[in-house]
């Protein structure tokens, strides 16, 4: 995105000529021309086609470091029509002239071509000398508006728990039929898979939780349940839950509140 941007940011600007093309060579006095000279060679150097290198929107900014110029500008590096931004750091202190080169072909390079473009290329930019000789860095600049922002991230789903594990039963292929109707309620003391048949290899329906409380409709060999909520939903084994059965004058026994068992899982 920060690519792309920049690329959008010389969209209009003008085009210098190619290699050839170009004014005559800069006076000895001229330092503004000399530095963009040696800007422009450091981009030839690593274009993929130097004889048809095309630069745009060239500027030199005269730093806040003495002896110290930013070139700034858009050059067809990987030819075609697409132009890269770059920023040459030009320092000619002592008669040496010394490049330190930013181009924008990959993401990353886009970036730090970014941060040198909001913070070198103006009259004055760059990082301040001290008086006792160090340099104070400008604060790093913001990213542009409109980048691609990640989606916030909620507390997430609840993690995994394992299926509680049933003690071995009966095993049949087809589910088995309960030996009669039964009554009561069944309070979960751990986790337990509600599951659509009896005796261990039935599909997983859900999870019951903790102090859940389900009615008993029925019940099959191997200590398994059938129950539900108002209706039959599934099987439960008796081993991760208590079971409440009908009182001996038929009235069922109040269902204890959602919560009230710890798990001992």
């Amino acid at each position: 995105m920060i690519l792309a941007g920049l690329l959008a940011l010389g969209g209009c600007w003008e085009e210098a000529p190619p290699k050839g093309q170009a004014a005559a060579a800069p006076r000895g006095g001229d330092v503004v021309a000399q530095v963009k000279v040696a800007a422009e060679e450091r981009v030839r150097a690593v274009a993929r086609e130097a004889d048809t290198l095309r630069f745009r929107a060239v500027e030199a900014h005269r730093q806040a470091m003495p002896d110290t110029y930013a070139v700034c500008g858009q050059a067809n590096v990987s030819g075609g029509a697409v132009f890269i931004p770059f920023v040459s750091v030009v320092k000619t202190a002592g008669g040496v002239t010394e490049v330190e080169q930013h181009i924008g072909r990959t993401n990353i390079e886009a970036t730090r071509v970014y941060v040198e473009l909001v913070s070198r290329c103006f009259d004055g930019g760059g990082p301040v000398q001290r008086a006792g000789g160090g340099t104070v860095s400008s604060p790093t600049p913001p990213l542009p508006n409109g980048l691609p922002i990640l989606e916030q991230v909620g507390e997430g789903p609840a993690p995994a728990t394992a299926p509680a594990v049933a003690p071995p039963g009966p095993t049949a292929s087809a589910p088995a039929v309960p030996v009669q109707p039964s009554g009561g309620t069944l309070v979960m003391r751990q986790n337990g898979n509600l599951r659509a048949s009896p005796g261990g290899g039935g599909a997983v329906l859900r999870v019951a939780r903790p102090g859940a409380v389900l009615t008993i409709f029925g019940t099959a060999p191997g200590g398994w349940y059938q129950v539900g909520e108002g209706a039959p939903e599934g099987w439960i084994h008796g081993s991760v839950a208590t079971v409440q059965p009908y009182g001996p004058e038929g009235a069922a026994r109040r269902p204890l509140p959602l919560g009230s068992f710890a798990s001992t899982q």
